[in-house]
């Protein structure tokens, strides 16, 4: 029989999983409305914060599934589902952090800029231009 504790615990990583699941939607909607790509979504906190929150509660809760289970998991098995909550989270902490501090849409990583990227362009193009005239 299961008890009111199993199904709490289970709760928890099928809602995480329905988070991990939100999470994409929002962003594909969003992203199609602004006419944006996905490579520009994955840097962003407001993609990374939900979908770091929902991935830290899955592992939190398919965890003490296994750990609360009638036959329980190998220690092991607890150990790895913990560290990767632990990781989760302190991503997730990061994240909202900078995200407080500097905004949503903010990147968290900058493209590098390549030195002389535009002037090799222009050079390009004006080459074009004076091959025309």
């Amino acid at each position: 029989m299961f008890s009111m504790t199993d199904v709490m615990i289970d709760a928890l990583w099928i809602l995480a999983l329905a988070g991990v699941f939100a999470t994409f939607s929002y962003t594909d909607w969003l992203r199609s409305e602004r006419k944006e790509r996905w490579r520009e979504q994955w840097g962003l906190p407001r993609f990374l914060v939900p979908l770091n929150l929902s991935l830290t509660a899955f592992c939190v809760g398919v965890g003490l599934s296994g750990a609360t289970a009638f036959v329980p998991d190998p220690w092991w098995q607890a150990v790895i589902w913990a560290v990767l909550a632990i990781l989760f989270g302190f991503q997730t902490f990061t994240t909202w952090r900078f995200a407080t501090a500097k905004g949503w849409e903010t990147p968290i990583e900058e493209k590098p800029k390549v030195a002389g990227a535009d002037d090799e362009k222009r050079d390009a193009d004006s080459a074009e231009t004076a091959d025309l005239g």
